[in-house]
């Protein structure tokens, strides 16, 4: 119970932070070419920055197996969640299956993901959950290309291995490793930088929730569906599942609460990108994001 206060009471905080960004929308200060700007800093510097500093710790044992321990879950996290969405679409058109499959299976671990586990966890919650995150690009940038796409594209995998998130969590685990810490007067303004992220990712998730035409998203039925099977189903497997596992349970709510993040944004730009219904995974993206401000918390009271 008091995990489930502490997450409602940090998702409430996450509200108002995206209420921010609604209301800087509506009222003209920021516009959609703005938003793709402060999307793009928040992904290539505030996140980077914040997964590296999460490995800045003293080396342990208990803490190298505890990332391993991650890596493993995090892998069949996305095994289960990959079944569980080949028959929830598998009667849709091609084209619909594709945005749905792609949107419900990589949730927005990035933008919201992190910002809850620094919140809940602090620097060891980050540190946990950049194996999840570290594997949801590498997937996304290639069976999700794949699945969008209908054919490889070499090109976007190259890009898995020279993103900004994949170079930051390599460089921080061989830190890490070598246990090479930084000086302070580097230290302290990448950690000034890092805890920019929370509050600019949550406002640019309200912007881009203030764009969707929410009285058309609400009557879409189909929305509910995948958002329960989103928001409820799938971490409710994986919570049975990991229930029976010898394993810490601090990494073991992490990775509930990576796959209980509502649909990533990255979907809507894929669809755009490959000639699919753009404004269907724009409207699946902000109907999860609503409705994971009860489900997260709903979670972690299971956990």
């Amino acid at each position: 119970m008091e995990l489930a206060s502490i997450t409602l009471y940090k998702t409430l905080v996450m509200v108002i932070l995206a209420l921010a960004g609604v209301m800087s929308y509506k009222t003209g200060i920021v516009d959609e070419e703005i938003n793709k700007k402060l999307s793009d800093l928040v992904l290539t510097l505030f996140t980077p920055i914040l997964l590296f500093t999460s490995f800045q710790k003293e080396f342990t044992p208990s803490l190298l197996s505890g990332l391993g321990v991650s890596v493993v879950l995090s892998v069949l996290s996305f095994m289960v969640i990959w079944c569980i969405c080949k028959i929830v679409v598998r009667k849709q058109n091609q084209d619909y299956a594709a945005v749905e499959h792609v949107a419900i299976m990589y949730s927005n671990c990035g933008f919201i993901g992190i910002p809850m586990a620094q919140g809940i966890f602090g620097a060891d919650g980050v540190f946990y959950m950049t194996a999840y995150v570290a594997l949801a690009n590498f997937l996304l940038w290639s069976h999700g290309i794949i699945v969008m796409s209908g054919k490889m594209d070499v090109k976007s995998l190259k890009k898995v291995f020279t993103s900004p998130t994949i170079i930051a969590i390599i460089f921080g685990v061989l830190c890490f490793f070598l246990q090479i810490r930084m000086p302070a007067i580097i230290e302290e303004p990448l950690e000034m930088i890092a805890n920019m992220n929370t509050p600019m990712a949550m406002m640019v998730a309200g912007i881009n929730i203030a764009q969707a035409d929410l009285k058309h998203t609400f009557k879409k039925a189909r929305l509910y569906w995948l958002s329960f099977v989103k928001l409820i189903v799938m971490p409710m497997v994986l919570i049975g599942l990991f229930y029976f596992l010898p394993v810490d349970n601090v990494i073991k709510t992490v990775m509930i609460l990576a796959s209980s993040c509502p649909v990533g944004v990255t979907g809507s730009l894929f669809a755009l990108r490959y000639g699919k219904d753009a404004v269907y995974a724009s409207e699946l993206f902000a109907m999860s994001t609503l409705l994971s401000i009860i489900t997260v918390p709903f979670m972690m009271l299971f956990c």
